[in-house]
Order: C-alpha cells, then sequence, then structure tokens
C-alpha cells in the first residue's frame, strides 16, 4: 500500500500533456505541439549579441524524448522583410542535444547573435524534436511596456 501511493504522488506531479503549465509556473508565448513535446516560445529583450528566445516545453509522452536546441533552426526577418539564418550564442559549448525523460518539462533562455536589427524571430519547432517535416512558428519583438503618469 505504501508504494501505491508514493507511486500516485509521484504521477500527479508530472507534466500533464497539452496543459502548458509545469508546476506553478504556465508556459509562456507561443504554444504548440511537435511530437512528444508542448513547446511554447517568446521573445524575451534583445541582449548585446541579439534576439533572446525563451522556449517552455513538457514531454507529453511517458518515455524520453529528444530536445535539441543546438541543431535548432532559427531565422530572423530584418526590417526590410529578409530572412537571415540565427546561430544560438554559445561560447562555452553548452547548448547540446539532450533527453528529457516522459512527463517532465523544462525551459531555455538562448540569445541568438545577429548583427542586423530583427522585427521578427521564426523557429522551426520539428527541428527542435527532431520530427519529420517543418513547423514554422514566428515569435514578434515585444516592445516594452511604458507606463504614462495621469
Amino acid at each position: 500500500m505504501r508504494v501505491l501511493a508514493i507511486t500516485l504522488l509521484v504521477a500527479a506531479c508530472g507534466y500533464r500533456p497539452g496543459s502548458f503549465f509545469w508546476q506553478t509556473n504556465p508556459f509562456v508565448g507561443v504554444a504548440s505541439t511537435v511530437g512528444c513535446l508542448d513547446i511554447a516560445t517568446s521573445r524575451m529583450a534583445d541582449s548585446d549579441v541579439g534576439p533572446v528566445l525563451r522556449f517552455d516545453f513538457g514531454n507529453r509522452c511517458s518515455g524520453p524524448t529528444v530536445v535539441d536546441f543546438k541543431q535548432t533552426r532559427v531565422e530572423g526577418v530584418t526590417v526590410d522583410g529578409r530572412r537571415i539564418a540565427l546561430a544560438p550564442y554559445d561560447p562555452a559549448g553548452g547548448i547540446t542535444e539532450q533527453q528529457l525523460d516522459g512527463r517532465l518539462a523544462g525551459h531555455e533562455a538562448i540569445a541568438y547573435e545577429s548583427e542586423a536589427r530583427v522585427v521578427d524571430v521564426c523557429v522551426d519547432l520539428a527541428s527542435i524534436a527532431h520530427a519529420p517535416g517543418e513547423l514554422w512558428r514566428c515569435v514578434p519583438r515585444t516592445e516594452p511596456q511604458t507606463e504614462v503618469a495621469p
């Protein structure tokens, strides 16, 4: 009986497929599902290097699945409408392919190098999950909110 109670407790703490919510944190941004991954992508404030994307993700399957930000295809859309390939800023080589266990979730924030000003950033989410085909989602630049004094 004790083993059953522990198993139920662990199962209750796992990621719920399609919820886009982990523990007490909702996923932020454009929500999509590709393979075993539920992924939400948002754009944070740009860094000196270039745009910064935040990825919240959960494994909707019971077994492990790949999460690969190193091979992720990312493109920026410039002010004049050109699409340019962006590479992750990774001077220490810390971005690697990983396995995410079933019903777990995580998040990453990655800066992408760009000398040109980019208005939108587009991500092929299928490339993160090594899924067949392409699933492009564009994340617009969000201007900082300013309050106007009355």
